[in-house]
């Protein structure tokens, strides 16, 4: 199994929400229908998703991450904010853990979600 696979992550992922709103056969799901994305550096792994709202903002959200705050923010993230501004996406978005906050002390904090405009 090639370390930066979704299958050397699942695991992982699986216990990086509360599996009452996302669990990992609702990760699987989104993933074989290519509503979400799923990305690595070895030390990390994320699973994100695109969601358009009625308003018009077009969100690249974060649906599950695990491994290394430095692989995630240093290693997926850049590429993960080029890949959402080139699919027109006007914001990233983290709903998650509190420790987020300190991490991305630039976004602005937008009820319990962490928002970023792009």
């Amino acid at each position: 199994m090639a370390p930066d696979s979704y299958a050397a992550w699942r695991g992982r992922l699986a216990t990086a929400n509360n599996p009452a709103f996302w669990n990992i056969e609702g990760i699987d799901a989104e993933l074989q229908a290519g509503r979400a994305q799923f990305w690595a550096c070895g030390t990390a792994a994320l699973i994100t998703r695109v969601v358009e709202y009625p308003g018009g903002a077009r969100s690249c959200e974060a649906l599950a991450g695990a491994g290394d705050m430095d692989g995630l923010v240093g290693g997926i993230a850049p590429q993960v904010e080029q890949w959402a501004s080139e699919q027109g996406c006007t914001h990233l978005l983290i709903a998650g853990r509190e420790g987020w906050r300190r991490v991305h002390s630039d976004w602005r904090h937008h009820q319990t979600i962490l928002l970023r405009e792009l």
